[in-house]
């Protein structure tokens, strides 16, 4: 669920623009966005991430997202991923173990594949406008995503800043009450990204244990 979750705020970034069974808006907002962001070349973001369950806080972490086409690295609770289109490398530091697997985009399973999370968007949610609301001097508009078929969440929450029509966070509710708030900072889109960046470079990791799983 927690990959599912960051990969969320791409699916959001480039939600179809024909989505159906919309309210209040969101689906014309959601078309704005969609056009803004499918204008970069690349993507670069740092977010925080704060899971809470029952008004508990269960954990803050912190990560980076790179996005380039296909192509896409994050870290995400202490493992690492690369994608350049072909490969998939998961590289965990603590064990210093990388597994490679094929990159297949029609690959249901493949939950860190965005090109699979943002397929058929519109027949997976149904999109609904809650309120504009200020936080720290900036308006934002507020939508929820809710899922079509049964899922382990019942409701995504989007605010997207009102003038630059960009994500600002994400909000992702479980059936058990947990909650992830993803928080997106220092965003930059269009910036050179080298497509080294998007493959596990193992002499860089010395001794590291490898698992090919292709």
């Amino acid at each position: 669920m927690k990959k599912f979750a960051i990969l969320m705020i791409l699916a959001v970034m480039t939600v179809a623009a024909n989505a159906q069974n919309v309210d209040g808006g969101a689906n014309e907002l959601m078309k704005k966005v969609s056009l803004q962001y499918q204008k970069y070349n690349t993507l670069q973001f740092h977010y925080t991430l704060k899971t809470t369950k029952d008004d508990k806080t269960l954990g803050v972490s912190e990560g980076d997202f790179y996005l380039k086409g296909n192509k896409y690295k994050t870290n995400f609770a202490g493992v690492q991923y690369f994608c350049d289109g072909v490969s998939i490398w998961s590289y965990d530091k603590s064990a210093n173990e990388v597994s490679i697997y094929e990159y297949d985009p029609d690959d249901d399973q493949n939950l860190m594949n965005p090109q699979r999370i943002l397929k058929d968007w519109s027949a997976q949610f149904r999109a609904k406008f809650i309120r504009d609301e200020f936080q720290n001097n900036v308006q934002y508009s507020i939508v929820d995503l809710t899922p079509k078929t049964a899922q382990s969440y019942y409701r995504i929450r989007v605010y997207i800043g009102k003038t630059s029509l960009k994500i600002a966070k994400v909000m992702v509710y479980e059936k058990d009450n947990t909650i992830y708030t993803y928080n997106i900072e220092q965003f930059k889109s269009d910036i050179p990204l080298d497509d080294k960046l998007f493959v596990f470079d193992k002499t860089k990791h010395p001794g590291v244990e490898v698992n090919d799983m292709r």
